[in-house]
Parts: structure tokens; C-alpha cells; sequence
């Protein structure tokens, strides 16, 4: 091999797997880190954009104020201020930060497999079926079949079919949505995406790192002064390259602890004590910063892990099994065709990711394919890189950030702020020209004296006799008043501060308003109306990283389907914070081909903030004190949705559970009615009956009683 330092030669990548030797992968690794550059000048603009996010200066950019002459002699000058930071930029950077930690996170999980939709079909069919079968149960139990099971009030087949149609959801994209909600607790996702979020307002660029480790998933951002890859025309996202090269400084441990299954004795031996040999590619403010941090420690290790695409060849073998039916099977190019078997080989040539690192200089271990290739079901040929970022606004120009368009403003604002020091220090109010010689020294009083009582009291005392210096008497009427106030220019400086820091916020779009400066003349339209528009200028900061999200969310699917291969048995948090569980079929896991779908987190913000606002009319309209406390806590409006729905039900069925009370109450009341009524007929009848059995019976008597006087008048007769 030719001098590491100048060898940026690339080896042939078409070359089958026997001939990827070790020489073969070294060079790869040394060609690859050779390309790659961290001395550019872009580089030392990242870090002093950090710097300058935490209120540092570089005094290199005030030296056409603070030495305008470029002399050596002015610079031990010593002017009555003194240059200092006033930082408006940090509360801009904080106050995107903060908007992003409270947008909601909204990832739905699809499964894009061939049998998706026959899985789907699958399902209509069966609930058709089950519907038919409950209806046919209906009408047999209706015409007095004993069926042996209850009837149930049961949809059409065509209303089932829509449902299965619009609700239905493919179980592999349920463990796909719940290894995702896993993944979020177990990698503290929130946390480093608000990292990344930092380094995306900062730098203008975003990186991240995932893979495999012990058969889970790991990631990790990393500061875009540690990365450099291939710029390829076309390519948005890092993954999408042809290479990446990750540099790190890691302590002796750190090395160890990492790559203790694959150094030597030799090699662990060098790490403990490294010989420092580095590919010239750390930049010197790179390396002012690690030693400021940590001290210039022998013990650190340069460590280069370098990711590309190099080409292989595989065949898609055709063979007839054992039933007769012919199958085709993937294989490498070592496979040996049997061709009196019947066997056919088709070959092709297609891309593989291989990874490297070189640790110290010339140690070089873990070189070979990564495990999680990523390759889609469509073409076997794509893949992706470990390493993914993109950068803010590099499309036919050098790459800004929020803080680099910042820069000017935070210089200009500083200057004005020193002029200001050096007006307030030639500010000298209105001064009084006095005669010395009219100061009471006969008195006993001197200048100090005098001094003292103006400042202290207001007044001070003089001779009206004194006399001059050739016995003139001194006269009164001569005094002078000179007015050495700056005022009104130092207030047109504090409008000239203010000026600069409004122009820089409208630069990005934010408001007063936005902000919560809101005064008394604002009126409710008025600033929602700003807010709306500060809103949409901003969008797009956060647009374009949410993408990436996007991206990492998709990857770290896909690599988790290689780590969960052999199936695993997990406990998470789930949306609601309650402990969940799952367990994952390795097989039918690692052979799905996850979708995500993602929904635009502000209009999400704003929907979510204004179902909070009717929480009080729900509240009012009977919903339950859990549903709001629920529906107050939820991060994400499909779950508002689903617990909206609950509550729809719940109220659905509380109405329907007190109409059927209310209508067994009518029914109740009617029937006691009707049984008053028939009691009162009843005993009105009884009454009759008896009122008339009484007629009678007097009827009967008064008869009896004429018959008994018609004998008496005939006895007395005869």
C-alpha cells in the first residue's frame, strides 16, 4: 500500500466476496478517511457558530471598531468600555427549542408487504360470513328454531365490508406501531431529537447514527463536526450516499469497552498507550476544544469509522422442489449450480454496505458488511447507510443556520452597545463653571469641602467679598453653565438596539406576539392573526427537520427488524404511560416491510389546542372527568380521536341505557294506570251492583210492608 497520507485511491468495488481480502478492506478504509476533509473552513464556522449560541466572541470580527487603524500602539489603548457580548441569539435559538419539544409527535405504522391486502380481503371475507351466519341464526330463532345461541342485532354484509375496509389494520403494523413506541422509551428518542434540533438551528446540518448491538437497536446523534461524506448531486439525506466517515476522540476505556472482542494484546497494549497518530483531518480548533474540555490527555485515541457501498454479486436460483413446483431462492456468489438437478442461476450485480474502523492511525478492525443492509422487497439493490443527516439550505450555495444568518445582527447589535459604553463615559451632565476664587477659604472651606456640600445638600456656600488675583472684586453675573448632556443621543442609540433586534427576529419571522408581548390596543384578531403569520414563516425550519424524523423513525424500523430477528419478549411505556408488553414472532417480524406515514405536527399542534378549549363544554355536556383527563394529557390527536369516540359511545350508551329506563318508566306508569282505572271500574261496578242489590232489597221491604198493611185494613173491616 502507497503512503496512507496521500493515498486517496478507492479501491475496485466489483470484485467477488473471495477477493475482498483484508489488504483489500484496509485500503478501502484508509482510501475512504484520505477523501474525507475536517480542515475545511466550514468546519471551524460550526464550532464558532456554537460558540457564539453560548455568548462567546471572536474578537477578530470588533477589530474594525476597537482598532480601526490596525496598530500595533492602539492596541494598548485604554477606552472608557469595554466590548462585551449582548446575546440575541440564544433567546431565538430557545425559543424555537422550546416550540419543538411541545409540537406532538405523529407516526402511524403501515405494513406495505404484497399479502397486505390479501390479509385484508382475507378478513372482509370472514366477518361477511360471520354476519351471514348471525343473521341466518336470527331468522331460525325467530320462527321458533331452537338454535342453541342468542340472536344478535347484526349489520348488512355490505355495511361489514366497509367497516373491515376503512378500520381494518394489518397485526404486523400493530407490533410494528408498538416496537416503535418501544424504541421512543427505550433510546430516549425525544431527548436526542431535541439534541439534533439543537444542532440543526446551530450548524444547519442534523447527523445521526443507528445500528445493532446485542440484538437491539441503537442511535446516537452526532455533531456535525465529526462527520463528513460524499456530496453527491441529488442526494438529500446521508443515507442515500456512497460513503461516511465518523471521526471521534475516545479515551483508552472508551476503546476498549467497545472494541475489547476484536484487538489483540498487541493492539490493546497500543491503545493504552496510543501513539497519537492522526490522519491530519481534526481540525486545531477541533482539537483547542477537546483539550480545553478535558485536558490534553495522552490517553486519547483517534478512532475513524468509515461507511460506504462497495458492489456484490448474488444470483436468484431457480430449482423445483421436492412437489414438483418451482422455487426460486437468493444466493451468494460462492453457490455452486447444480445443473443436472435442473438448477438455474440468474446473476446480478448489486450494491452492499461494508463499514470499517482504523483506531490510532493503523489499527484496523470491524471490517465487513454492517448487518442491517435495509434493502427494499422492490429492488434488492438499495440500501442505506448507518449514518443519515441532511443539511438546512444548501441548494446551489454554501449551506446558512438560523444562527449564521444571526451572526451579522449579533455583531452589529454588540458594536452599538459599545458606543453606547463610550458615550455614557463622555456623559457629563451640565457642568457649572464657578470662580475658584469665590470659595469661602476665609472659612476654612477648600474645593473638596465645597464639593461635598453641592453634591451632598444641593447648595454650597461662596464669598461675596473674595477678590481676585490682582484685588479686582470678583463679580456674579459672569458664571457660565455648559450643558455636556449626551441624553438624547444615548436614547437614540437605545432605539438603534431595539431597532437591529426587531430587524433580526422579523428576519425569521417572530413576533412580539409570538413571544407574549402582547399589549392593551392588541386586539384578539389582531394577534392571532400575527401569531398565524409568525407561525408560517418558521414552518419551514421545522418541516424540513421533521422529514428527517421521518427518515429516523422508517430506519429505525427497519433496523430493528434485523435485531428482533430472533424474536424478542419487551417491556415499554406506552402512549398512556402504562406498562405494556409485547411479544415479537422473530420470522414474520424481520420479513414485514414497514410504511410510516406521518401528519403535519403544526396543524396537529393547532387541532390538539383546540380540542383542549372544548374540554369545558364537554365538561358541561356530561363528559366523564377521566375522558378530559385523558383527552388533557394525550400528545397526539388520533389518540384525542379515539378517546373522543369512547365518550361518544359512553354517551351513546348512557342515552340509550335511559331511554330504555325511561320507557320501561312510561310502560310502568301506563300499566298502573290501567290497573288504577280497572280498580276504580271495578269497585265503581261493585258499588252498582251494590247500590242496586240495596234498591232491591228496599224494593222488597217496602212491597213486604204494603202487603202487611192490606191484611190489617181487611181484619178491621170484617
Amino acid at each position: 500500500m502507497s503512503d496512507k497520507t496521500n493515498n486517496n485511491h478507492i479501491p475496485k468495488q466489483k470484485l467477488k466476496s473471495i477477493k475482498k481480502t483484508k489488504a483489500w478492506r484496509t485500503e478501502c478504509v484508509e482510501g475512504f478517511v484520505n477523501q474525507s476533509s475536517f480542515m475545511q473552513n466550514s468546519k471551524s464556522d460550526l464550532l464558532r457558530f456554537y460558540e457564539t449560541y453560548n455568548g462567546v466572541m471572536a474578537d477578530k470580527d470588533y477589530n474594525y471598531v476597537t482598532n480601526p487603524y490596525n496598530s500595533q500602539a492602539g492596541k494598548k489603548r485604554n477606552f472608557p468600555a469595554k466590548l462585551r457580548n449582548y446575546n440575541i441569539i440564544k433567546p431565538v435559538v430557545d425559543l424555537l427549542m422550546g416550540e419543538k419539544s411541545q409540537r406532538p409527535s405523529n407516526y402511524q405504522v403501515t405494513v406495505t408487504n404484497p399479502d397486505a391486502v390479501s390479509r385484508m380481503e382475507e378478513e372482509k371475507q370472514k366477518a361477511i360470513l360471520q354476519s351471514l351466519q348471525q343473521m341466518f341464526i336470527n331468522a331460525l330463532n325467530e320462527q321458533g328454531v331452537q338454535t342453541g345461541q342468542q340472536s344478535k342485532e347484526q349489520e348488512m354484509p355490505e355495511q361489514v365490508a366497509k367497516y373491515v375496509e376503512t378500520s381494518w389494520q394489518d397485526s404486523r403494523a400493530i407490533v410494528g406501531q408498538q416496537v416503535l413506541n418501544y424504541l421512543r422509551d427505550n433510546l430516549d428518542l425525544p431527548d436526542k431529537l431535541q439534541s439534533a434540533f439543537f444542532d440543526w438551528l446551530v450548524s444547519g446540518y442534523v447527523y445521526s447514527y443507528k445500528g445493532t448491538c446485542m440484538d437491539d437497536v441503537e442511535y446516537d446523534i452526532v455533531s456535525p463536526l465529526d462527520l463528513d461524506y460524499s456530496k453527491s448531486p441529488g442526494v438529500e439525506f446521508v443515507e442515500d450516499g456512497d460513503w461516511v466517515v465518523r471521526r471521534e476522540l475516545m479515551s483508552s476505556n472508551a476503546v476498549l469497552d467497545q472494541f475489547y472482542d476484536l484487538l489483540s494484546d498487541k493492539e490493546v497494549d497500543q491503545v493504552e498507550s496510543p501513539h497519537r497518530n492522526r490522519s491530519g483531518s481534526f481540525s486545531i480548533p477541533f482539537l483547542q476544544r477537546i483539550e480545553e474540555n478535558f485536558g490534553d490527555d495522552e490517553r486519547f485515541v483517534e478512532v475513524m469509522h468509515v461507511c460506504w457501498k462497495s458492489f456484490k454479486k448474488v444470483g436468484v436460483l431457480t430449482f423445483v422442489d421436492e412437489f414438483g413446483i418451482a422455487q426460486e431462492l437468493l444466493v451468494d456468489d460462492t453457490y455452486k449450480m447444480d445443473k443436472e438437478a435442473g438448477e438455474s442461476v440468474e446473476w446480478f450485480w448489486i450494491n452492499e454496505v461494508w463499514e470499517g474502523y482504523r483506531i490510532d492511525g493503523d489499527i484496523y478492525v470491524g471490517m465487513e458488511p454492517i448487518e442491517a443492509q435495509r434493502n427494499q422487497i422492490s429492488n434488492m439493490s438499495k440500501c442505506k447507510l448507518p449514518y443519515n443527516g441532511r443539511a438546512y439550505s444548501n441548494r446551489h450555495a454554501e449551506n446558512i443556520s438560523i444562527v449564521s444568518m444571526g451572526m451579522p445582527y449579533q455583531i452589529l447589535y454588540n458594536v452599538f452597545h459599545y458606543r453606547m459604553e463610550l458615550t455614557i463615559a463622555k456623559n457629563k451632565d451640565k457642568i457649572a463653571l464657578i470662580e475658584m476664587n469665590t470659595i469661602p477659604k476665609r472659612h476654612g472651606w477648600d474645593e473638596e469641602k465645597f464639593m461635598y456640600y453641592a453634591d451632598a445638600m444641593g447648595f454650597a456656600f461662596i464669598d461675596s467679598t473674595a477678590e481676585g488675583k490682582n484685588n479686582e472684586r470678583v463679580s456674579f453675573n459672569q458664571y457660565q453653565v455648559l450643558d455636556m448632556s449626551l441624553g438624547q443621543y444615548i436614547a437614540a442609540q437605545m432605539q438603534l438596539l431595539q431597532a437591529v433586534k426587531q430587524e433580526w427576529e422579523e428576519l425569521l419571522g417572530i413576533s412580539r406576539q409570538r413571544k407574549g408581548q402582547i399589549t392593551a390596543s392588541d386586539g384578539a384578531g389582531t394577534t392571532e392573526n400575527a401569531i398565524a403569520q409568525s407561525t408560517a414563516m418558521t414552518e419551514e425550519i421545522f418541516r424540513k427537520f421533521e422529514k428527517f424524523e421521518q427518515k429516523e423513525m422508517q430506519g429505525l424500523l427497519d433496523v430493528s427488524k434485523h435485531a428482533f430477528r430472533e424474536g424478542k419478549k419487551i417491556q415499554y411505556i406506552a402512549d398512556d404511560y402504562r406498562n405494556a408488553w409485547l411479544d415479537i414472532e422473530g420470522a414474520e417480524y424481520s420479513e414485514s416491510e414497514f410504511g410510516l406515514f406521518a401528519k403535519n405536527a403544526s396543524k396537529e399542534n393547532e387541532k390538539l389546542r383546540t380540542m383542549r378549549q372544548l374540554t369545558m363544554s364537554l365538561a358541561q355536556n356530561g363528559a366523564g372527568t377521566g375522558t378530559i383527563a385523558e383527552i388533557l394529557d394525550a400528545d397526539n390527536f388520533a389518540r384525542i380521536k379515539q378517546l373522543a369516540a369512547k365518550a361518544e359511545k359512553k354517551q351513546d350508551e348512557l342515552e340509550a341505557q335511559q331511554g330504555k329506563m325511561m320507557q320501561e318508566q312510561q310502560q310502568a306508569q301506563a300499566q298502573a294506570e290501567a290497573a288504577k282505572l280497572e280498580a276504580e271500574q271495578a269497585f265503581e261496578a261493585e258499588q252498582n251492583e251494590l247500590d242496586r242489590q240495596a234498591k232491591k232489597e228496599v224494593a222488597m221491604i217496602n212491597a213486604v210492608s204494603k202487603d202487611t198493611d192490606h191484611d190489617n185494613d181487611g181484619k178491621t173491616d170484617s
